[in-house]
């Protein structure tokens, strides 16, 4: 069963940038390894409730593409889930296997949208309590690229399980996505609750205070 929307990711140009970036806003490093087979420095930081995992390669790509990519869910029966949501037709990317960083085993595939999802199965839990320093009060929601809205709901909803709050968000766990019928890209912003204004990350992220 998939039962918590863990985190929101991407890959960072420069990850001392970002880190002083959202430490900025009161985040708090809670995980930081290097995995050394695809040399990847892997860091989720906290704000509020809201996990966000940082990627950095060291060996540079001019044909990467930076910023915020997927959301990834916890599940307890990543094989059962990945084979239910692949036998309804929805894109595979990467069927199960073990973690990079050895933490358990994870998976990819799309949403209607082409949002990439990823499913996690792991017995480690990097979420600390709520952190109340910072401009940051809560990660109110990540928004979602959504051009057939009715496709993701029905992905989200009832295939994720997730509860429908509001006509275009859903949550599981403390977090959340809205569903954006007018985004052009597949992860638009990342919506807090503080002191703030709208602005955007070192990758172009954006950032709001709605």
């Amino acid at each position: 069963m998939i039962y918590e929307l863990n985190h929101v990711g991407g890959r960072v140009r420069d990850l001392e940038a970002s880190l002083a970036f959202y430490g900025g806003l009161g985040a708090e490093v809670v995980d930081r390894l290097f995995m050394s087979g695809s040399r990847v420095h892997r860091v989720h930081i906290q704000l509020a409730t809201g996990l966000v995992e940082l990627l950095h390669h060291e060996e540079p790509d001019p044909e990467a593409s930076y910023g915020l990519n997927h959301v990834g869910f916890m599940t307890d029966d990543l094989d059962g889930d990945y084979a239910r949501l692949i036998a309804l037709g929805y894109a595979e990317l990467s069927s199960p296997r073990v973690a990079g960083s050895g933490q358990g085993r994870l998976a990819f595939l799309a949403d209607p949208n082409g949002v990439r999802v990823e499913l996690l199965q792991r017995s480690e839990e990097f979420r600390v309590p709520p952190i109340t320093s910072g401009a940051v009060r809560a990660l109110s929601y990540v928004g979602l690229a959504a051009p057939d809205v009715d496709a993701a709901a029905e992905f989200y909803g009832t295939h994720l399980g997730m509860e429908q709050v509001a006509d275009d968000t859903f949550r599981l766990g403390v977090d959340a996505v809205k569903l954006l019928p007018s985004a052009t890209t597949t992860i638009d912003h990342l919506a807090l609750t503080g002191t703030g204004h709208t602005t955007q990350d070192p990758d172009g992220n954006h950032i709001t205070f709605p």
